[in-house]
């Protein structure tokens, strides 16, 4: 069965599943074995999750910049003398959010790293007679 335009996942969708750590294409196989260790292929639709190691390297850089923003404001316009407690509690927070929040972030990559593989890259050749 051939799949049509409008049955490829939205963005949001992709981006949903990308941070529920599932499958981009179906949404419920798991990209992970265990908490860090990656799936190399789906395994309820066989979908290769990374077509080359490496692959969302530019959507990683961009989603971690991103969230190291605040360190650098905090850090720049601080008021709090350099000896403060609470600068070591609020970096040793985010520090410990940047650790837990790895698996989601690396899904939501992968996930972009789909969608553009779905229309510019080697699944969007696959469709390019429908």
């Amino acid at each position: 069965m051939k799949e049509t335009e409008s049955s490829k996942p939205t963005l949001k969708i992709l981006i949903k599943r990308g941070l529920q750590r599932k499958c981009p294409q179906c949404g419920r196989g798991a990209l992970y074995k265990k908490w860090i260790s990656m799936n190399d292929n789906c395994p309820e639709c066989g979908l290769q999750y990374l077509q080359n190691q490496g692959d969302p390297w530019a959507f990683l850089l961009f989603s971690d910049r991103f969230f190291f923003l605040p360190i650098i404001a905090a850090i720049y316009f601080s008021t709090l003398p350099g000896n403060s407690i609470w600068l070591y509690i609020i970096f040793g927070g985010i520090a410990l959010f940047y650790i837990l929040t790895m698996p989601h972030r690396y899904g939501f990559c992968v996930a972009l790293d789909y969608f553009t593989r779905i229309r510019w890259g080697d699944l969007a050749e696959k469709r390019s007679n429908i």
